[in-house]
């Protein structure tokens, strides 16, 4: 008998996630949501942030298919934008009419989502419990929509608005503006607006309470304006993003410097040598992604920052997607307090082995919990400098890892070359004591470095491991009682060069008693390493098991359900990539039992068919069309599955699902030369970190010459 109040306490005793919060309620609902049991997971989630208490877009769909369930009482987040290709989202809930959401304080909206903004600014004054909302990608054509939610009384009870974030880029859409009433006295904490927004609401007096802002300054005038305000002495955080020129140049899949905006640099410069900011205790200021590169201010913009003094008085900082390099980084790491630093991102600056010197230099950051130099151009001697030559006695959270490609068909990764070399090095560091995340996924690790990490003791708190996007090739039997075992939660495995062979070796390990998630994604997962799966003695732990586009045929995909051993899996997926050339005829339905709800009883997202990753489009849902009427009107049909099936974009497939047959998938498969493909971008990223280290930048280009005269005429 399966004693579910000590499965659930467990659960809570645990970190908490959105995956956690998932698996409780679903633990809940197969214990069949005793009021008992109910009311102490109510007591013991009152701890846990609301923003993890997250009812997702599958469960949203669920929910406006018809399908409630007990332990949306539970539910404090909502975040209704889908993410899936092909998919559709649901209707944001009116909370007049939908009892479920009457809980909920926190709504995330998503990007260029003008219909859930129209819903909200119908309804907002029912909202009674609401105290955060956050929407991305506002245009001009929402003007009148914010201007509604810019009246509304019920705006008061808020504590945290964000219309803008310093993740936008400012160079497609004008953003509307945001000018409330006057004379309203709210009790936001946290707002994300354009600088003159920021100014107004400032100017007003309305937020005495204001302690943390995300804002977008477009001119050195608006940067000298909000400089102006002297309630940003009373702001704990600052996020800034100058968006005050572009240049957008950049050569075709090639790694480059980036383009240092000179208007960026003055209305940095402008800005930090005039705001009062002798309250902040966290700084965050992002450039934009522009190719494999970035755009924004320079060196002469972090010299800025430096100069005004306030880097001494952090405890957080993050500086990311700016064209900066070396140098500049080494005034910011003399400019901090080693003492008080507790989390330190410096992600994707161009920054070298020299940065990790000027790091070591610095000889011991006693409370840096936080450390992430992802996306950079560390090597090896950096990684080994970083494990070994500076003190990082409280340190939790490493990334060194580079970007990866999203769909490897269509993108590539941006490696950071750190190898093997950073996989050993911190495998005997003495800096690896706490750390109970660790992400070095694309930076050309293989299955030696692998098992460097999986098999070292001085980890004995690593919870999340991620080295997806790595030519690791294979999965060593020896693994299988590996010291990583004992602690770990989450494996992200994707796009390793995995194959059935190497499931197998996987499966056999047999004692891992945290982990709860895997990622298998762009391997070359068959049937026979989805049966290895259904055997695994681990499966009935996970709570999520990611397949996207591997080559499992219908008999491993049956044998996986009818093993019935994922009664706690809450998220499953089976998609395939239109390429995969390996990829199962859609115009015959999936297996019966993939579908059937004794195969995966507490699924709550399923993911199935065809998707064109390229478009973000969908070919096919994984049955013909007449098939997914049917099941998805019949009374038996779980809700998690209905919720799937009817909120895709079917314009787009019909029966016929395949591929152009006069085109051979083949042709496209990124598996085929993968080791090969990785090798070369790992040497193309060294010899970019050689260049950089060197001062050879090679950027900008010069300038071509005007028509009717050669590069030599005076």
């Amino acid at each position: 008998m399966i004693d579910f109040d000590a499965e659930i306490e467990q659960i809570l005793d645990g970190p908490p996630s959105r995956l956690a919060f998932r698996a409780v309620c679903a633990a809940l609902l197969r214990a069949g949501c005793p009021e008992r049991l109910v009311s102490r997971c109510e007591e013991r989630l009152a701890s846990w942030p609301d923003e993890v208490r997250e009812a997702s877009w599958p469960w949203l769909a669920a929910l406006k298919a018809g399908h409630s369930k007990p332990t949306w009482r539970l539910v404090r987040a909502l975040a209704p934008q889908s993410v899936r290709n092909g998919t559709v989202d649901p209707a944001l809930p009116d909370p007049r009419s939908c009892a479920e959401v009457r809980g909920v304080t926190r709504l995330d909206l998503g990007w260029y989502a003008s219909e859930q903004l129209e819903v909200l600014a119908a309804t907002l004054d029912h909202w009674e419990n609401l105290r955060s909302v956050r929407i991305g990608g506002l245009t001009g054509s929402d003007g009148e929509l914010v201007a509604r939610i810019a009246g509304h009384d019920a705006l008061t009870r808020l504590e945290s608005l964000s219309l803008v974030g310093v993740d936008e880029d400012m160079w497609h859409f004008k953003k509307p503006p945001f000018s409330p009433p006057e004379g309203r006295t709210w009790r936001l904490r946290h707002v994300g607006l354009r600088a003159p927004d920021l100014v107004h609401l400032l100017r007003s007096g309305q937020v005495p309470n204001l302690r943390s802002v995300d804002v977008l300054v477009c001119s050195t005038q608006e940067a000298l304006d909000l400089a102006a305000r002297p309630e940003l002495a009373r702001l704990d955080r600052l996020a800034i993003g100058f968006r005050c020129g572009k240049n957008g140049r950049q050569p075709l899949w090639k790694p480059y410097f980036g383009n240092v905006i000179a208007e960026d640099d003055d209305a940095a410069e402008a800005f930090f040598a005039r705001a009062d900011l002798t309250g902040l205790r966290s700084l965050v200021v992002r450039g934009t992604p522009m190719g494999l590169g970035r755009e924004g201010l320079g060196k002469r913009g972090v010299d800025a920052i430096v100069a005004g003094g306030v880097l001494r008085q952090l405890t957080e900082l993050t500086l990311e997607l700016l064209p900066v390099g070396d140098e500049a980084m080494a005034r910011v790491l003399e400019g901090l307090d080693a003492e008080r630093i507790e989390k330190l991102a410096l992600r994707d600056l161009v920054a070298t082995d020299r940065t990790a010197t000027a790091l070591a230099a610095v000889g011991v950051l006693p409370r840096l919990r936080h450390l992430d130099l992802s996306r950079n151009r560390l090597g090896a001697a950096g990684a080994r400098q970083l494990a070994a030559g500076v003190r990082l006695p409280a340190l939790e959270h490493l990334d060194l890892g580079g970007r990866e490609s999203g769909s490897p068909y269509y993108a590539r990764p941006d490696i950071q070359p750190v190898g093997d070399a950073a996989a050993e090095a911190w495998a005997c560091s003495d800096n690896a004591a706490e750390l109970t995340h660790l992400r070095l996924a694309a930076t050309g690790l293989s299955s030696d470095g692998l098992a460097a990490l999986m098999t070292s003791e001085r980890l004995p708190e690593l919870g999340t491991l991620d080295v997806a996007c790595n030519p690791v090739g294979s999965w060593p039997t020896a693994l299988q009682d590996a010291a990583v075992w004992r602690t770990v939660r989450s494996l992200n495995l994707a796009d390793c060069g995995l194959g059935d062979a190497d499931v197998r070796s996987l499966a056999s390990t047999a004692s891992a008693p945290r982990l709860h998630s895997v990622s298998l994604a762009y391997n070359s997962v068959g049937s026979q390493g989805a049966r290895a799966l259904a055997a695994w003695v681990l499966l009935p732990q996970l709570w999520e098991l990611d397949l996207h586009d591997n080559v499992i045929g219908d008999d491993g995909l049956t044998d996986l359900a009818t093993s019935r051993a994922a009664q706690r899996l809450l998220e499953l997926d089976l998609e395939q990539d239109c390429w995969n050339p390996r990829a199962r005829d859609d115009r015959k339905p999936l297996p019966a039992e993939v579908v059937d709800p004794a195969s995966f009883p507490s699924l709550d997202a399923v993911f199935l068919g065809m998707v064109d990753e390229y478009h973000g489009s969908r070919y096919s849902c994984g049955f013909p069309t007449r098939v997914r009427e049917e099941i998805a009107s019949a009374p038996d049909t779980r809700p998690e599955l209905i919720a799937f099936l009817t909120h895709l974009e079917t314009d787009d497939f019909e029966d016929d699902t395949s591929p152009d047959e006069d085109n051979d998938p083949g042709d496209h498969d990124f598996r085929t030369e993968r080791a090969a493909r990785h090798a070369e971008l790992f040497d193309e990223a060294r010899d970019f970190a050689r260049r950089m280290i060197e001062g050879d930048i090679g950027w900008p280009p010069p300038k071509e010459p005007a028509q009717g005269t050669t590069a030599g005429d005076g």
